[in-house]
């Protein structure tokens, strides 16, 4: 009759991976209590949003248990679950940003399509700094100028129906973007770490 060996810190990745392949329970809880706290810690980091960071590394070790039988892991546990984590809460940033309607979600989807599309930059981008940056850039334009940029980049609404909404001429809502354009990049450019293509 076999014993299972108990779990401590002397196992290598490969056994208690092949532990909880099995089905062991008890290899499973060892690996949750081994990574959690820093895993999330780690998601935090990035989501900035203590919620968000648990939901994350929930998902990551229910989806680990569900895949267990099929796993194929070529580095270690720990660097597979970083790296999960890391996928999951890039995940969890694009869901928030595709559910986005409200206003300072808004002006994250009109930056998003001007950065480069990488891991980094959607980080920084998310961050809660950067979004206040953004935020405080729009607020200092001239008022007419900033229900200008709001109505037209923010609310989606088109050049001659914004020009429509506010009595005034296409010509006028074209000449004010151009104005909310050009302070913003003088605003933005040395205070965010994005690429921005106006």
């Amino acid at each position: 009759m076999q014993i299972n060996k108990p779990f401590d810190d002397c196992l290598n990745s490969e056994e208690l991976l092949n532990a909880i392949k099995a089905g062991r329970e008890d290899a499973f809880s060892f690996l949750f209590v081994k990574y959690y706290s820093n895993l999330f810690s780690y998601a935090y980091r990035i989501l900035n949003d203590t919620e968000d960071a648990k939901e994350c590394v929930q998902l990551t070790f229910c989806h680990f248990w569900d895949v267990r039988k099929g796993l194929e892991i070529n580095d270690s546990l720990k660097s597979y679950l970083y790296r999960a984590v890391y996928n999951n809460c890039v995940s969890i940033l694009r869901h928030k940003k595709f559910l986005a309607k409200y206003e300072v979600k808004g002006l994250l989807d009109f930056y998003f399509t001007s950065i480069v599309q990488d891991p980094q930059a959607e980080m920084r981008f998310i961050d809660s700094e950067t979004k206040q940056i953004i935020l405080n850039s729009i607020e200092s334009l001239p008022k007419k100028c900033r229900e200008i940029f709001i109505k037209c980049k923010i609310k989606g609404q088109s050049y001659a129906d914004v020009a429509c909404d506010l009595d005034i001429s296409v010509k006028t809502v074209e000449s004010q973007m151009t104005i909310a354009f050009k302070k913003l990049r003088e605003k933005l450019k040395f205070s965010l770490y994005l690429f921005i293509c106006f």
